[in-house]
């Protein structure tokens, strides 16, 4: 069963959901004007979370 979460980004929604039992319990991310979406496992959401801070804080380092 999927649960829709707050989000603190406009017009993002997110839903947590069980992704089997090799991902576990995962995160969609949706954009809502687009419906576009990634979905990510909590391992994934850790990683990606560290990244966009350091893009929020002007610490990005570009992959050449």
């Amino acid at each position: 069963m999927a649960t829709e979460l707050k989000s603190h980004a406009d017009r993002v929604a997110l839903t947590r959901f069980f992704g089997g039992s090799d991902r576990g319990v995962c995160v969609q991310v949706t954009e809502e004007v687009t419906h576009n979406h990634v979905a990510l496992t909590r391992a994934q959401a850790a990683a990606l979370a560290a990244d966009l801070l350091d893009f929020a804080q002007g610490r990005e380092v570009e992959d050449v």
